[in-house]
């Protein structure tokens, strides 16, 4: 082998060495970066997947609290429900007993109804609990003998 050959071969391994580690270090360092962005990335879906379950806790939450509510109100619209009931089937059975006590009124109930009952018959039907109750409460029928009623 020639001499300036044997003296350029070690240096020629050296470089090439060299570039293997400068290739190597710039292979590594892209490497790096790809897996930089790929953990970038996978935080953000871990962030915006923890945003997505907050909402969602916070939206069962939400129906939660109106279920409860709606709970209480339905609650509250028996009670009523039942206060109308209980006041009704009074109502019946002192009619009842009144009509058995009193022939006057046995007979009064027995008959036809007067014109101006027939006529309230004509009026919007009374929509809601709350309705009845106003109703109840105000008690417009006027005393016998008082008049006609309009």
């Amino acid at each position: 082998m020639n001499p300036i050959a044997a003296r350029l071969v070690p240096i020629a391994l050296r470089v090439a060495a060299i570039a293997l580690v400068v290739l190597a270090i710039a292979a590594g360092w892209f490497y790096v970066r790809e897996l930089r962005a790929e953990l970038a990335h996978a935080q953000d879906e871990a962030r915006e997947a923890h945003e997505t379950v907050g909402r969602r806790d916070a939206t069962i939450a939400d129906m939660q609290k109106k279920e409860r509510e709606h709970a209480k109100a339905l609650a509250q619209l028996e009670a009523k429900r039942a206060g109308i009931a209980a006041s009704l089937a009074q109502s019946e059975t002192d009619f009842e007993a009144l009509k058995h006590e009193n022939e006057a009124l046995r007979a009064w109930a027995d008959g036809a109804l007067p014109d101006d009952v027939v006529r309230l018959y004509g009026r919007p039907a009374i929509t809601g609990a709350d309705e009845y109750l106003a109703m109840r409460a105000r008690r417009a029928l006027h005393a016998a003998g008082d008049g006609p009623a309009h």
